[in-house]
Order: C-alpha cells, then structure tokens, then sequence
C-alpha cells in the first residue's frame, strides 16, 4: 500500500514540475526602428535599404526622362546574395518591386507565373471552350524594356573581441533597348560588435 501511494505521489510531483516548467513565453511587439542587437543583417536594415534604393531610383534624372510618361516594363531580377549570411533575397525583391510598383512609373510582368499562363493559354486553344478570337494566344506578352539587377557583399574584419562587419546593396539599371545605364546606387551597412570578457 505504501509503495501504491509513493507511487501516486510521484507522479503527481512529475505533472507539477512539467506543468510549472511549460510556461508560455512572454511576446511584445518591436518597433520596426529599434536599435540593432546583432551584427548580422536585420529586417529594419533590409526595409531601410529597400526604401532608399526605390527613392534614389525613382528621383534620377535620368530615370525619369528616360520613362517620360510612357510606363515602360520593368524586369526586377532577384538580387543575388554574395554574403555568407542566409538571407531571403527573394523576399527583398518582392519588397522592392512593391515600392517602384505604388510608384506608378513602370509597368512589370510576373516570370514566376510564366509556366501557369502557358497552360492557361493552352487550355483556351484545345479545349474549345472559349471564343478564339478572343483567346490570348503565346507571344503578346509584353517584353521588358528594362532590367534591374544588383547584388548584396560583405567584408568582416576581427580585431580581437570586437567584429567589424560592412554590407553593402549594390543596383543598377539597364535599358535594354540602348544599353545604356540609366542608373546606379548602393547603400552601405556597417555594424561593430564587441564579446565580453570571459571571467568571474
């Protein structure tokens, strides 16, 4: 009887101790313009960056005569990454092409849906369902007249404890038509970060 209720009282402790050590953790909002904790690459860098290459673009003078009112299409390749941090360039693209987008001064074709149009285009020709004179067939899509490309570097120099880490986001703009650079930019990052001392 004595070893059913230790029993019984040991398991009760184990449900105490599992339940007191699964606490949820605290959660707060940050602020998109917090001081950096890292010296790695953060979202506010990456959203400061973004901004300031869509305003350097869209304010060149010879970006904007060469646009004219004419909306040409624009091509944003994803930048390339040549860091030895992960980082989501793709998601950075996106976030780029959004804010030259709301500025209503070129137009852009999506290549990411190049394969689903394809089908769809397909399936209004075979299927016999649609009006052919009205279906769209292969070879209307509008062709980039531009093309925008960059890359993001880095260079890390250790000098005992303290790291010096330097990133820089490089773009430039091409017409494809002339091949003429209309544009180009870069913004730099720069971040230092020391370790503590070990001891006691």
């Amino acid at each position: 009887m004595n070893k059913g209720l230790f029993a019984i009282l040991g398991m009760g402790f184990a449900a105490a101790l599992i339940t007191g050590c699964a606490t949820t953790p605290a959660t707060r909002e940050v602020a998109l313009d917090r001081a950096p904790i890292t010296s790695k690459l953060e979202p506010q860098d990456v959203r400061r960056t973004v901004e300031k290459m869509a305003e350097s673009l869209l304010s060149a003078p010879g970006v904007r005569e060469a646009v004219g009112g004419n909306r040409p299409v624009l091509d944003v390749e994803p930048l390339k990454n040549r860091t030895t941090q992960h980082v989501d360039m793709v998601s950075i693209t996106d976030s780029l092409r959004m804010q030259l987008l709301r500025s209503g001064m070129f137009r852009f074709v999506d290549k990411s849906t190049a394969g689903t149009d394809i089908e769809f285009m397909d399936a209004q020709a075979n299927l016999g369902l649609t009006d052919q004179k009205k279906a769209i067939k292969p070879g209307q899509q509008s062709a980039a007249q531009m093309f925008l490309t960059g890359a993001l570097t880095e260079m890390k120099t250790q000098v005992g404890r303290t790291t010096d880490q330097y990133f820089k986001f490089s773009m430039v703009l091409k017409d494809l038509r002339s091949g003429e650079l209309l544009w180009a930019d870069e913004q730099e990052i720069r971040k230092e970060s020391t370790r503590p001392r070990m001891g006691f």
